[in-house]
């Protein structure tokens, strides 16, 4: 048997035998990651609690997602919503028929044919009550889409058919200004029938998931990571220019900042605020900044006693220091948050509050007179579970809002949990409060305020308020421009503030990116919404 010196050659080859070695060598150096395939490794936050890209939603399972599957539009470096599955597409000049033509040719990556049968059966899953799909409130614009939610009518009833096999017609029951960028996200593709009729719930397993997106999925190891690799079948597979995708849930943002450092990492998606000095010190450029549209914040469950009590919650969100939060304790960038939209999404102002000019102390002093109108104090002193997610940056703001609390008379019982457990206690409305995010889905105001109409599958608080629901739908036809003052923007700065004085939710910030990406990442954009595609990524 040979044995092998350090690089490589049988210590018994011949000279000429170890110059041949040595040129294969050199050659693969130079040419490896065309010869041998090429890699990315990058963060999530947790791990995604479904790979049905029905089921998955948030910033959790997105991302991996959107590597794995592609619906009518997608959204590129553009940032826009643009040609995927669809080729083109027709609006009705009343905006309530939009009309797809498919791409010729398209296949699963299974080989089977993919048609427009194939949207209609995904669209009525996403919006089938048994689904129990959190983000099907985004598409109930969709003709009987309330309807089929509120089970008065079967999912077959929701206006999405198919004129032919290369032709998807959808119908709106009324305009909807930003259905594209609804389209573009990962809950609009479409999902195999031909396997989930034969598999049930076990369809997204490795081997077993059929997807049409320029990944596939080769492995899957709870908590370990997620890997894809590149599909032949792709409608586009000869731009993809990452062999393997590896997707490596991480909660511990320490430990993925080492593992960056180690190179064991491409991207990582976050960043503890006690890493970011030495980062901008040492390793400037692969540091990517600025502002995302998302917003940190308390969710309250207002079906249970005293939250349901809007003294309360008002008193609770009054008690919380935006900007200590903000510029003391975490020193990232983020901003203050009081109002829950993250101004200048889709040309959004913002909304500005009366408590947000008060100063801390008459906060304060407004939330301990609401508490004690309310019938509390020291001789009834109020106790309230908190519940966050596990990691370190989330315990220290749950530390800090606790003592924020216990300033004007609340004790807050802070315990942790891991992120499912987190997802199923709000799914069930099991909790009383509990650390929470929004992360817009598409470019407008309604990406946030949608999560509060009454019939959205994703208000976990419980709310219902229907003048806020008549504001959000007239908000649809409204124009931005009008000479009686009733434009859109006034109408969704009316809905805004009617949420923020009943209080269902506490917003705390509103997020700052800060993404390591290595100098070897190509093509990466930082935006507003979302990350980059791995398909519009290289690797050197």
């Amino acid at each position: 048997m040979s044995r092998f010196n350090r690089v490589g050659a049988p210590t018994g080859a011949t000279p000429n035998c170890r110059s041949r070695l040595k040129a294969l060598l050199l050659a693969l150096i130079i040419t490896g990651p065309a010869i041998a395939g090429t890699s990315i490794h990058r963060t999530s936050g947790a791990e995604p609690p479904s790979l049905d890209p029905t089921l998955g939603s948030g910033s959790m399972a997105a991302p991996m997602l959107s590597d794995m599957v592609e619906g009518l539009v997608g959204r590129g470096p553009s940032r826009k919503p643009e040609p995927a599955c669809a080729e083109s597409w027709t609006v009705s000049p009343d905006g309530l028929t939009w009309t797809f033509r498919l791409r010729p040719g398209l296949q699963w990556s299974d080989g089977t044919p993919l048609t427009a049968e194939d949207f209609v059966y995904s669209y009525r899953r996403l919006l089938d009550p048994a689904s129990a799909a959190a983000n099907a409130g985004l598409f109930l614009a969709l003709r009987n889409a309330r309807g089929i939610v509120q089970k008065q009518l079967p999912p077959d009833a929701l206006g999405v058919r198919a004129a032919d096999p290369r032709t998807v017609v959808m119908e709106l029951e009324y305009p909807v200004p930003y259905f594209l960028q609804i389209l573009a996200n990962t809950q609009a593709a479409p999902v195999p029938r031909h396997v989930i009729e034969k598999l049930g719930r076990d369809w997204t397993r490795p081997g077993s998931l059929v997807s049409n997106g320029p990944y596939v999925l080769a492995e899957r190891v709870p908590q370990s990571y997620v890997k894809l690799v590149k599909n032949p079948r792709y409608r586009d597979a000869k731009s993809v220019r990452i062999d393997e995708v590896y997707w490596h849930p991480t909660q511990d943002l320490g430990a993925a900042f080492r593992r960056f450092r180690a190179g064991e990492m491409d991207v990582v998606l976050n960043v503890a605020p006690d890493d970011l000095g030495w980062i901008r010190e040492n390793q400037p450029e692969a540091l990517h900044t600025g502002p995302i549209h998302a917003t940190y914040l308390l969710v309250l469950n207002v079906a249970r006693k005293p939250l349901d009590d809007v003294r309360v919650r008002r008193a609770l969100s009054l008690a919380i220091d935006r900007d200590a939060i903000a510029n003391q304790l975490l020193k990232t960038g983020v901003r203050p948050a009081w109002s829950f939209v993250s101004p200048g999404i889709g040309g959004y102002p913002g909304l500005a509050t009366a408590e947000e000019a008060l100063p801390a102390a008459k906060r304060v002093a407004e939330a301990r007179r609401l508490l004690d109108e309310a019938g509390y104090g020291p001789d009834n002193p109020l106790t309230l579970p908190l519940v966050y997610d596990t990691q370190e940056e989330n315990r220290k703001i749950m530390v800090a809002i606790g003592a924020m609390w216990q300033a004007v008379g609340v004790r807050a019982e802070i315990s942790n949990v891991e992120f499912g457990a987190l997802l199923g206690a709000l799914r069930t409305r099991n909790y009383a409060v509990v650390r929470s995010s929004t992360f817009s889905l598409y470019d407008d105001p309604m990406a946030f305020l949608q999560q509060f109409g009454s019939q959205s599958p994703t208000n976990w608080a419980g709310w219902s308020n229907p003048r806020y629901d008549q504001l959000l739908m007239q908000s649809n036809s409204a124009p931005e421009t009008a000479a009686d003052g009733v434009t859109r923007t006034r109408l969704l700065q009316d809905a805004e503030t009617l949420l923020g004085a009943e209080q269902p939710v506490i917003p705390i910030y509103y997020y700052q990116g800060k993404a390591l990406v290595a100098p070897r990442v190509k093509g990466w954009w930082d935006g507003a919404i979302g990350t980059p595609p791995s398909r519009f990524l290289s690797v050197e």
